[in-house]
């Protein structure tokens, strides 16, 4: 296949997960994103290009996606039982994300914040990419980042030579005395592959450490997904891909006990269901022309929370996409990587109650971006603007207006293996944070921003950086690479709701409070032979302009503790892999007057995995999360001021067989 590329680009933190049995390669260097060299969990424990691939997520078997990014410092999901679980990058909520899924961005929270992460089967992953620094090019609405999810091919999941296949798996989580299987039919003529899985847990009410059980975590979740590939034609290849998910169960709808502290004695939960359907189409040319590499999106994503005792439901329906190209070329002694490209997306929040009528409410927004890389000798200078035209529903009123966002950055190699880094931008949204069900209840009596103009939501990011890079540090043939990050991101004009409560909004106002994100991380790994070994140490203080602290603001922010992981795999032998991961939580005291302080925690895991050589299509796996059974709660989770937070699952026994026909 023609290639054009050509290495570096400037920093942000990229985590990337690949599946197991796939053939995915690293993140090609010309990936239009701001980003450190990328931490990468694949199928085998070699090194490329200075990234460790543990293939963590399989071996951990991972249910959802707190399961997926509980290894990932930077990343947070608290909330406990699932239809309170929260995603946090840095403190900042994921409501300020831009989250996708196949290029599918996911939408407006729909019921509190019901909606806003998207669930999906682990094992259908091949990349994951949580992006924190600046860049044109990450779609619209990535105020804190963005978190990329890509699904794999059948070509990622056959075996070489292989035109048909199946991978049937079942499994067992003992904290939640969950059962667990799944079916995956493979088939391939010529460059077309053939993928349709399906996917099946049901799970009963979770037990925390030392004992207890969560009332309304039981549940039960599908995810039925179907994939077309088209690879490598003459440099075209073409994407087509249909999935739902679903995840239903009993939880308390409104009020204390929805997404905050256990319910209150005498509130009865709801049958609720939560699905997303999702159609994407991806189609990619690298020309034989270094001026043409090109890639074109589009896609339609629809969320439904259902309320089948209310008979009510709230959903978004969006549809959008996006192209770009990136023509490399030289202009005199540099090196020039120019990508120009364009996104949209139109979304409709819609609320329908129990007695037939509903009201929805419109948003969208046009993208425009050019992102530039020049690389002239050891500098590679990034420098890009981002323009959006938004429009967004309260009601009946209607916001709209349109922002120019920057960012810049430079690169530099430095001798002996060390390189540093510097990165600014900003970004831009219109359709604020309020959730769908809220929406509906804005009228012509809502007070909108007491007569004033709103003001579209803005973020001011910057990162700053040294990394090292070694081969042969302290054996001959190992690899080692760190880095040492400090970031800065500041969140001003959120468009919220004031007040609580159901009924008629009151007021939808720009948030006098500014988020303040700041702090630094530091990575280390290491790789030699069968062993490889990773440190994240990663430490955030969210305060106000003023410099107070923050506390657990819904769809905002929250703080967390200083979290440092580490992880290690040993491969004694091919067929055997085991691994042992530690994350050590610090307390968060510094917290404002109305909110408690919250402790820290230290948690271990381990998990095996065995591939019998007298059946070598038979993988065994075995993992225990909370090893020792510690009883505690993730300090982003919402407490309720009479029943308390609802506690994390202690330990977790989870047994898998998975089988190749």
């Amino acid at each position: 296949m023609k290639n054009h590329h050509w290495a570096s680009t400037l920093p942000a933190l990229s985590l990337t997960i690949v599946a197991t049995g796939t053939q995915a390669q690293p993140p090609k260097p010309e990936t239009v994103q701001v980003k450190l060299p990328p931490i990468k969990v694949e199928a085998s424990s070699e090194v490329t290009g200075g990234a460790i691939r543990v293939d963590q997520v399989q071996r951990s078997l991972a249910t959802d996606m707190a399961d997926v990014l509980r290894d990932e410092p930077s990343v947070v999901i608290g909330g406990g039982t699932r239809n309170a679980q929260r995603i946090y990058l840095r403190g900042v909520e994921g409501s300020n994300l831009n989250i996708s899924i196949d290029g599918a961005r996911q939408g407006r929270n729909l019921h509190q914040h019901r909606g806003g992460i998207g669930g999906l089967d682990p094992d259908l992953l091949k990349r994951v990419e949580v992006i924190t620094g600046p860049s044109a090019d990450l779609g619209p609405g990535a105020l804190g980042g963005a978190i990329q999810f890509e699904t794999v091919d059948a070509q990622d999941l056959l075996q070489p030579g292989q035109q048909t296949g199946a991978i049937l798996e079942a499994g067992y989580a003992s904290a939640d005395k969950s059962d667990i299987g799944s079916l995956s039919m493979l088939g391939q003529a010529g460059p077309v592959g053939l993928l349709a899985h399906v996917f099946a847990v049901n799970r009963q009410d979770y037990r925390i450490g030392g004992g207890g059980e969560v009332p309304n975590s039981a549940g039960q979740d599908r995810t039925y997904f179907f994939k077309a590939s088209a690879l490598d034609l003459d440099g075209h290849s073409l994407r087509l891909s249909a999935e739902r998910n679903t995840s239903a169960g009993l939880a308390v709808y409104g009020g204390a006990g929805s997404d905050m502290g256990y319910p209150p004695e005498g509130v009865e939960p709801d049958y609720q269901t939560l699905a997303r359907e999702t159609y994407t189409l991806d189609h990619r040319f690298l020309g034989a022309s270094p001026l043409i590499d090109w890639r074109f999106n589009l896609y339609s994503n629809d969320n439904k929370l259902e309320n089948r005792d209310r008979d009510s439901e709230v959903s978004s329906e969006e549809w959008g996409g996006s192209l770009r190209n990136t023509a490399s070329f030289q202009l005199g002694l540099t090196e020039s990587r120019l990508t120009l490209g364009a996104d949209y997306y139109s979304e409709d929040g819609i609320s329908h109650a129990g007695d037939g009528s509903h009201r929805s409410n419109h948003s969208s927004n046009l993208g425009l971006f050019a992102q530039e890389r020049l690389r002239i000798d050891r500098f590679l200078l990034s420098f890009g603007v981002r323009y959006d035209d938004f429009s967004s529903d309260y009601g009946p009123s209607t916001f709209s207006g349109d922002r120019f966002s920057p960012n810049i950055g430079l690169d530099i190699d430095l001798p002996a293996g060390f390189s540093t880094y510097a990165a600014y931008g900003e970004a831009v949204r219109g359709s604020g944070i309020i959730p769908v069900g809220w929406m509906a209840n804005i009228d012509a009596n809502t007070n909108i921003n007491d007569g004033k103009p709103l003001q579209p939501e803005v973020s001011f990011k910057s990162e700053a950086g040294l990394r090292f890079s070694a081969d042969g540090l302290i054996r001959s043939d190992d690899q080692f690479n760190a880095e040492l990050a400090l970031f800065n991101t500041r969140l001003e004009n959120a468009i919220v709701r004031i007040g609580g409560g159901p009924g008629p909004v009151a007021e939808i106002a720009n948030s006098e409070d500014t988020l303040l994100s700041r702090g630094y991380e530091i990575r280390a790994r290491w790789h030699w032979q069968a062993v490889s070994t990773s440190l994240a140490f990663v430490s955030v203080d969210l305060t106000d302009e003023d410099g107070d602290p923050l506390g657990v603001v819904r769809r905002f922010g929250a703080p967390v503790g200083d979290r440092l992981v580490w992880d290690t795999n040993w491969s004694p032998w091919e067929t055997l892999t085991l691994g042992y991961t530690l994350t050590a939580v610090d307390s968060v005291n510094d917290v404002p007057e109305d909110q408690e302080s919250r402790p820290g925690y230290t948690l271990s895991d381990i998990r095996a995995e065995w591939q019998p050589v007298a059946i070598k299509d038979l993988t065994l796996t075995l993992a225990i999360n909370n090893l020792f059974d510690r009883k505690y709660a993730d300090q982003t989770s919402i407490i309720n001021s009479t029943t308390g937070v609802i506690d994390e699952p202690g330990r977790d026994i989870r047994l898998a067989m998975s089988y190749r026909f």
